[in-house]
């Protein structure tokens, strides 16, 4: 009887501390139960984040406009071809990962587009394009899969925002406003679920802003400064956010280092910001851009005589 009555006093024992940690500290990620979502997942930051979740033995379902090549495709991995800036096709696509793999546990909203042109030489549609692609497909797909969160009670919502979304280049101004609308949609949504410090919904936020990483969204862009803001190697930024969920971290992370300090620069007189930005080089950045070209479209390019740094660049 003793060796019983201790068994039912450790268990509610943690059944309390669960319930508490569960308020404090929130969920964290659990392999077994978890199931993540990553959009824009076949390339770039989005197929580093698949590999780590995936060798954390968690479940992955990965979200691109394009269907991986063989020789990309990654074992154990849910992969759906998906325009996440159609929200019908996002509504759609989230029923049927729901019946085929399960509910959502974890959202990740990487995919990106970007055009390195002015204001006046981008068209209409490339405008469009860029603020559905970086900012609206993040409603579409957190009001798809929002409601199941609540549901169970468990959830994570991580955005991938910029160090751009705080002060943005010139060439690059959908792309900026598009992530600093990103800012603004993970704040209001924090607060919405409920005050950070206390876990009511069972759902968590978080704000992921790096500066400029090592893949083809950004081919030939020029770093302002390798030493104070180098290159990122996407391996490990992927590894960094992983890290950070296991350890069920909210609020927002800038990497490196020097992103903490770009809101209070973007707050300071504009004669102060215009010598931080002439001294940084971050507005003759983009002169270079070239974006995201395979193989076969820069060999097309280069018969058809045009000019590679028209391009477009998409990790989606």
């Amino acid at each position: 009887m003793g060796i019983i009555a201790l068994s039912l006093l450790l268990y509610r024992l943690n059944k309390s501390y669960r319930r508490v940690s569960d308020v404090l500290v929130g969920t964290v990620f659990e392999p077994s139960k978890d199931i993540v979502l990553i959009t824009g997942g076949v390339t770039g930051l989005g197929r580093e984040l698949a590999i780590a979740f995936r060798e954390k033995g968690a479940t992955v379902v990965v979200w691109d406009i394009r269907y991986p090549e063989e020789d990309l495709k990654l074992d154990n991995v849910f992969y759906y071809q998906c325009d996440v800036s159609d929200r019908r096709e996002v509504l759609k696509l989230s029923k049927i990962v729901r019946e085929q793999v399960g509910v959502v546990t974890i959202l990740i909203n990487n995919a990106g587009y970007t055009k390195g042109k002015s204001l006046l030489e981008l068209s209409h549609d490339e405008i469009e394009r860029t603020i559905k692609v970086n900012l609206l497909s993040s409603f579409y797909t957190i009001k798809a899969f929002l409601p199941e969160m609540l549901k169970a009670r468990r959830g994570y919502i991580i955005t991938i925002g910029s160090v751009l979304g705080y002060i943005s280049p010139a060439r690059l101004s959908a792309y900026g406003a598009s992530k600093s609308g990103l800012v603004a949609l993970h704040e209001s949504l924090t607060y919405e679920l409920g005050p950070p410090s206390l876990n009511q919904s069972g759902v968590k936020t978080l704000l992921i802003c790096p500066g400029q990483m090592q893949t083809r969204m950004f081919n030939g862009v020029i770093t302002p400064s390798s030493l104070v803001a180098p290159l990122l190697d996407p391996t490990y930024v992927a590894n960094y956010i992983v890290g950070a969920v296991e350890l069920g971290r909210r609020g927002e992370i800038k990497i490196p280092f020097y992103g903490n300090f770009l809101p209070i620069i973007r707050a300071a007189p504009w004669p102060i910001v215009e010598v931080a930005r002439g001294m940084s080089g971050i507005d003759a950045s983009m002169r270079k851009f070239v974006g995201a070209i395979s193989a076969s479209n820069s060999r097309q390019a280069s018969l058809l005589g045009q000019d590679t740094n028209s391009l477009e660049s998409v990790v989606n």
